[in-house]
């Protein structure tokens, strides 16, 4: 992989207020759908698998967001995921969206927590995730942070 990951959003009518501007809430949206890709392409652990087959999961325990210019009504926003921070059982991701000359949207620190079902218990990141986390953040070029 060469770089962040990102994926293409278009704010749709349902996202927005009736003046054609998207909801504070939404943005958060995006930002969450564009994490559950990026665990299915890049960490090739899709939130189904891990829920139903790994018996865990990676709740957001946290979630922060700068609003830098709203977005509206067919805007089309990439939204990139970059790792933060790697926890022993949790995660930083900073979700930034931009449009397609590189202005910002937004930009929102998303904190995940590994956690074993049936217990909801807080569970180390698992071996093969880590690495593909590690991996990713190389490729960004992001230092990691412990």
């Amino acid at each position: 992989m060469n770089g962040p990951f990102s994926v293409r959003r278009t704010v749709t009518w349902g996202d927005c207020d009736p003046a054609g501007i998207i909801y504070t809430p939404r943005v958060l949206d995006h930002a969450v759908a564009a994490v559950e890709v990026w665990y299915r392409e890049v960490l090739q652990a899709p939130w189904f698998d891990l829920n139903w087959r790994r018996h865990m999961g990676a709740p957001f325990v946290r979630a922060e967001c700068d609003f830098i210019r709203a977005p509206a009504c067919d805007d089309e926003i990439l939204v990139e995921v970059r790792v933060n921070r790697i926890g022993r059982s949790s995660a930083t991701y900073v979700v930034v969206g931009t449009d397609d000359e590189g202005r910002h949207y937004f930009r929102a620190t998303l904190v995940a927590c590994f956690i074993a079902r049936p217990d909801f218990r807080s569970a180390p990141i698992p071996d093969d995730i880590r690495q593909r986390m590690t991996a990713y953040q190389a490729a960004c070029g992001d230092a990691p942070e412990d």
